[in-house]
């Protein structure tokens, strides 16, 4: 989702975009794998001719067909050091919201290594780190979900919908990453990628309810012990995005200052309260 509107965003500024994904279907896609491609020596050939390296791969729960250590920190470690010895000289990482909170679930752990080694790259090589809060776009897969809770007329929210976080927009993040690559004399750094606003579940779940045309909604607050018992179930579905750790990181709250990212965008980035407005705007355009 992060990476196919990078692409689009980036192809539409001029870059010649070389998409590595597991199956090329494009004359310069090249083939990678990051639950195969794990050492410095897999990566170097496929640097061939790369001046900036992005990197949006991500997942949420731990598989066997996505193993979030190899994903999350092993592979990106490997290509970011192919990188530095292949002559890359601009890295963009997307990693994630919260990761400097000392919250010690594995998503974070894993997140935080990959950040750690880009710190310690030379000064030459320069790096920017997007850390988003929770994305909304319109074909996201979360955003979907938002949206047809959203519609429901009867909110069922844990414990009363009261988790922080900031919603961002898929296109400020993709235009603070191409605002970033233009600019030849920006120096490495880590931005929180948040909205103008911060909310709650339920105030987000109510704008995009409002946003969509529909009355107020009935809010009926689950208890915690109930939430607890799904979550333990959820531990055991590995497609599940709800379990122990997603439920730990969203309790700690997602939302951070956005004067940085402000700075780079040149703006201040949307509102929560516009988004679905403002792609219905888009979309009839």
């Amino acid at each position: 989702f992060v990476g196919r509107h990078l692409t689009s965003a980036l192809a539409a500024t001029g870059h010649t975009v070389v998409r590595g994904i597991r199956k090329p279907s494009q004359p310069d896609d090249i083939k990678v794998d990051f639950c195969k491609d794990t050492t410095k020596e897999a990566w170097l050939p496929k640097l061939a001719g790369i001046d900036i390296v992005i990197n949006a791969v991500g997942v949420l729960r731990d598989s066997a067909n996505q193993p979030m250590k190899l994903l999350l920190e092993q592979t990106p470690i490997a290509l970011f050091s192919a990188c530095k010895e292949a002559g890359v000289k601009r890295i963009v990482q997307v990693s994630a919201l919260g990761i400097d909170k000392g919250i010690e679930t594995p998503y974070f752990q894993y997140r935080r290594a990959p950040e750690a080694f880009l710190n310690a790259l030379p000064e030459d090589m320069r790096f920017l780190i997007v850390r988003p809060s929770v994305i909304y776009g319109e074909d996201g897969a979360s955003a979907k979900l938002f949206r047809l809770l959203a519609g429901l007329p009867l909110h069922t929210l844990a414990a009363g919908g009261k988790q922080r976080l900031q919603p961002v927009h898929i296109d400020d993040i993709c235009e603070a990453v191409n605002r970033w690559l233009a600019n030849n004399a920006a120096q490495s750094q880590t931005v929180t990628c948040v909205g103008q606003e911060a909310t709650d579940m339920r105030g987000m779940l109510d704008s995009y309810r409002q946003q969509l045309g529909h009355s107020e909604a009935i809010h009926l607050s689950i208890p915690g012990f109930l939430i607890g018992l799904s979550t333990r179930i959820g531990d055991s579905i590995p497609a599940s995005p709800l379990c122990s750790d997603t439920l730990t990181m969203l309790n700690a709250g997602n939302t951070g200052d956005s004067r940085l990212f402000s700075q780079l965008l040149g703006r201040q980035p949307k509102s929560y309260r516009t988004f679905i407005k403002s792609d219905s705007a888009d979309t009839n355009r």
